[in-house]
């Protein structure tokens, strides 16, 4: 086996496993949201190379459990050298409550390299960006690096509850002065304008009919503009969504009475055995069974819950983050993968 070969094993390796990486800040972005801004040591500078629109994984120890989470880069590879995610707090969020209220500069956190489809493609189109609170962190990602890029015309709709939790609300009017002849801003706030509806969308898509459409942020605004978009004509290939919310999985409706398959699950150096009911998915048995495996929007769509197949044979019932190549290596995305023999095993990256 040539170097070559074994040097780029190691990389693809180093990919599904979780580093230790220190924090260099805590940014305080409005009351109740915080950037964190990681060390990357050049020993995994590759390891950890992203595209605007990528996701972090995090685990964080929680009463004696990992616990994980997906939060989005904030950061631009195109023009900063720092990585950095940006997390809101959630209402009794353990998570999103312990990094805004406890995490300090110099703490170790355990960070799986950067992943997500959320990115630019090899359009060269205009962009129409729509972004809902929290959900402007890959946004502003993507919008920095097309900023810097050839000249793209880009319109970006931010919604809000209020002035007071528009996050990066100084970058973003800096980055509209300095790139005025490219750059539109609309700023909407629930308290003065309302929720975002169909007409509303439908003024955002004037003269932009043609530009690809980006969308991040909660679930029934993202629902209101991508319907808006469709009925509007508009081709669904050119509408992109970072989808962060759970949705309805096969295995949830698995039959208790149904054949049942074993899978052996290895978690945090651990071996535990699984009984599977027919249906259902690897994720959802272990979690019945009390277990706390990584998990975050449990769709199909972020990866977290990705765990290598060394035994046995599973169908996955959605698959929008694996590759064709991870695939052939074994990797499964535990929320979407129902057991196909009798006898499976798992095994989480450490």
């Amino acid at each position: 086996m040539s170097d070559s070969t074994t040097a780029g094993d190691d990389l693809a390796k180093a990919r599904h496993h979780y580093h230790d990486l220190r924090v260099l800040r805590v940014i305080a972005e409005t009351a109740d949201a915080s950037s964190v801004v990681f060390e990357i040591p050049p020993a995994l500078a590759e390891v950890f190379t992203y595209q605007s629109g990528q996701f972090l994984t995090l685990q964080v120890p929680y009463s004696g459990k990992p616990l994980y989470r997906c939060y989005s880069l904030a950061s631009s590879p195109a023009v900063e050298s720092e990585h950095k995610v940006t997390v809101k707090r959630v209402a009794d969020g353990r998570i999103s409550n312990w990094i805004n209220s406890t995490l300090v500069a110099g703490d170790t956190v355990k960070v799986l390299p950067p992943a997500g489809h959320f990115v630019l493609g090899d359009s060269q189109a205009d962009l129409l960006l729509f972004a809902g609170g929290s959900g402007i962190t890959p946004v502003i990602s993507i919008l920095k690096t097309v900023l810097v890029g050839p000249a793209r015309r880009v319109r970006l709709v931010y919604a809000n509850r209020d002035q007071a939790s528009v996050i990066f609300d100084q970058e973003i009017s800096e980055l509209a002065a300095r790139y005025a002849d490219r750059l539109e801003v609309i700023h909407r706030l629930d308290v003065r304008d309302g929720f975002i509806d169909e007409a509303a969308v439908k003024r955002c898509l004037d003269g932009h009919s043609q530009s690809d459409v980006y969308i991040c942020g909660p679930g029934p605004f993202m629902e209101t503009v991508e319907r808006t978009l469709l009925a509007s004509g508009k081709d669904a290939a050119s509408i992109h969504i970072e989808r962060f919310a759970s949705l309805e999985s096969e295995g949830d409706g698995a039959g208790a009475d149904g054949p049942l398959h074993k899978v052996e699950m290895s978690l945090d150096g651990a071996q535990q055995v699984l009984e599977i009911r027919e249906g259902e998915t690897v994720l959802h048995a272990a979690k019945r069974a009390g277990f706390e495996p990584p998990s975050s929007c449990e769709s199909g769509f972020c990866g977290c819950c990705m765990a290598k197949l060394t035994r046995g044979k599973v169908r996955m019932i959605q698959n929008d983050f694996l590759s064709a190549a991870e695939i052939e290596e074994g990797w499964v995305l535990t929320c979407q993968a129902v057991p196909e023999t009798e006898d499976c095993a798992v095994e989480y990256p450490e």
